[in-house]
């Protein structure tokens, strides 16, 4: 019993600085190409050089780090074709998690998220304020990949998600994208609140293909 009582919070700290370093790769704070030292980061979050070595192992199994001859660890470039691919499985994965999200919670569950895709979406929308667009968007997405209540499922999502999230925000800047997202989101949620899995999964997946679509057109000035 007392080996489980040391080992559980030394996993909860592991997945919080996994998920801290996931978060600041997909946010660009950690630049792609960038060189992730095993001692600035054990010093950074107060851990040991073993724990470290065992996260970015994580990052490396989720495609986003690699490891290089003579050079350490690098955070991965992601290139068009690449980012086209994952668009592909993230389609099959959120639309799955959409229609999960449908069948497992109440429309009770999603008020307050009905609530900030009224009017306040509108106004940040009209604002142009993009950050708080992808905070609310990214809100929503959690939360649909949680209410699908798959730990598998979310993992998988989770780490693609990481890979694409800093080209979100150049697509969300792209002519029309973002008045078009908010209706596809807009419909996403309704289907899931009216606990439609067939709708869910089938809007969620137009929602990542016409993303891709804009990726596909504006990809010279995206990348």
């Amino acid at each position: 019993m007392a080996t489980d009582k040391t080992q559980k919070p030394k996993r909860n700290n592991r997945e919080k600085v996994l998920a801290d370093l996931r978060e600041k790769i997909a946010d660009g704070l950690l630049p792609q190409g960038g060189k992730l030292i095993e001692q600035d980061l054990a010093h950074e979050f107060g851990v040991s050089r073993s724990m470290i070595r065992e996260v970015l192992a994580d990052l490396e199994r989720q495609g986003l780090v690699a490891k290089q001859p003579k050079k350490g660890t690098l955070i991965r470039r992601v290139d068009s074709e690449s980012l086209l691919e994952i668009m592909e499985i993230r389609e099959v994965l959120e639309g799955l998690a959409a229609r999960l999200a449908a069948q497992k919670s109440k429309p009770s569950d999603w008020l307050d998220l009905e609530k900030e895709f009224g009017d306040p979406f509108d106004q940040i929308v009209k604002n142009l304020d993009f950050e708080k667009y992808l905070d609310l968007i990214t809100a929503f997405r959690n939360r649909m990949v949680e209410a699908a209540q798959n730990e598998e499922l979310a993992k998988l999502i989770n780490s693609l998600y990481a890979k694409i999230r800093i080209v979100q925000r150049r697509i969300i800047i792209l002519p029309g994208r973002i008045q078009q997202a908010i209706e596809e989101h807009r419909e996403v949620l309704k289907a899931i609140m009216e606990g439609d899995p067939d709708k869910a999964e089938r809007v969620k997946r137009l929602n990542i293909q016409s993303a891709r679509e804009y990726l596909k057109k504006y990809k010279k000035w995206v990348l």
